[in-house]
């Protein structure tokens, strides 16, 4: 919403949060909020520094998917909604957002599974997650059973935020004639 207002102070800050954030791979942006702030006085958990370096990740995707739906929409949309005493603040909110939250679902939905399936990469800085959990297991045993289990949480974690996202989707969609 702040990028649509065209002020270029604030544009310049958010193109280069979402440029940093969509440029720099996870794993790095873990390592630094892990092992380089507190160089600076900021001590984070293992849990914090990914969970920080993941939202930080989704934050940038997201932005950028936001943008492009406000983006999609026709210039006559806010065109007609001005033309009908809408505040610039207003035919955002009323018009133009209702119609690119509907094009973002899905792109939105792929993205923070993508994130989500990263927190894999936590295991760099001491956090037991499912994969290396897995991992660990299948090595005191011997066999691929613990692997098969990891792999079973992760469809019971994500098949329902997959199912949640037709849901959305679907819901939210343009009925077609």
């Amino acid at each position: 919403m702040v990028r649509s207002a065209q002020i270029r102070p604030f544009n310049w800050a958010i193109v280069f949060f979402v440029d940093l954030g969509r440029a720099l791979p996870p794993l790095a942006i873990i390592v630094v909020f892990y092992f380089a702030l507190p160089h600076v006085g900021v001590r984070l958990s293992g849990f914090m520094a990914t969970w920080a370096s993941l939202s930080f990740v989704l934050a940038a995707f997201a932005e950028e998917i936001f943008w492009a739906g406000v983006l999609a929409v026709p210039n006559g949309q806010w065109e007609a909604a001005r033309s009908t005493g809408l505040t610039f603040a207003q035919t955002l909110i009323h018009v133009i957002l209702p119609h690119a939250i509907r094009l973002t679902v899905p792109p939105l939905t792929n993205r923070t599974i993508a994130i989500t399936k990263g927190t894999a990469l936590a295991s760099v800085v001491g956090v037991p997650e499912i994969l290396s959990q897995a991992i660990t297991a299948e090595s005191f045993s011997g066999n691929a059973s613990p692997l098969t289990l990891g792999a079973v949480a992760y469809l019971i974690l994500f098949v329902p935020f997959v199912v949640l996202g037709r849901f959305v989707e679907t819901r939210f969609a343009w009925k077609r004639a």
